[in-house]
């Protein structure tokens, strides 16, 4: 529920975010947000979950419709929809592994007990991090499960 909630949320500064997200992939400088996930996290998220809904029912259509009108339609669903799967994820995986520069250190935040250097949260996960950093580790429920090593 908290995934759904966190991805489905709507914040004022969301569209100048994204707008701003090019070249912040390259120099670092993210727009401020706040949230579990950024928005472009978040517009990956119904991506990749309504892409898979997608395949599985149209994977579903093709094999109870053999032939006709309806197959051709299924199929061309779930091609596309597998090339658009494809590209999310790949995009996915550039952008998780930091290879982009603004980018630098995230991969540490779903590996290694998801511990990143404070500098890398507060880069790309400004709210969250200025929450985590203000509360000692533990003590709020529901705390966001990135955590930021205050040492690093």
């Amino acid at each position: 529920i908290a995934f759904v909630r966190e991805t489905l949320r709507y914040d004022r500064g969301d569209a100048g975010w994204l707008l701003r997200w090019p070249r912040a992939v390259f120099t670092g400088r993210f727009g401020a947000h706040d949230g579990h996930f950024d928005p472009g996290q978040r517009l990956a998220n119904v991506a990749i979950v309504g892409l898979l809904l997608t395949l599985i029912v149209s994977g579903i259509g093709l094999v109870f419709v053999r032939i006709g009108p309806g197959f051709v339609v299924l199929d061309a669903i779930h091609r596309l929809s597998t090339l658009a799967f494809t590209l999310v994820i790949v995009g996915h995986v550039v952008v998780a592994s930091g290879v982009l520069p603004g980018y630098r250190g995230v991969w540490r935040s779903m590996h290694l007990g998801g511990r990143l250097p404070v500098e890398v949260a507060r880069r790309v996960w400004p709210g969250w991090a200025e929450r985590a950093l203000a509360k000692p580790a533990g003590t709020a429920e529901g705390e966001p499960e990135k955590r930021a090593d205050r040492a690093a």
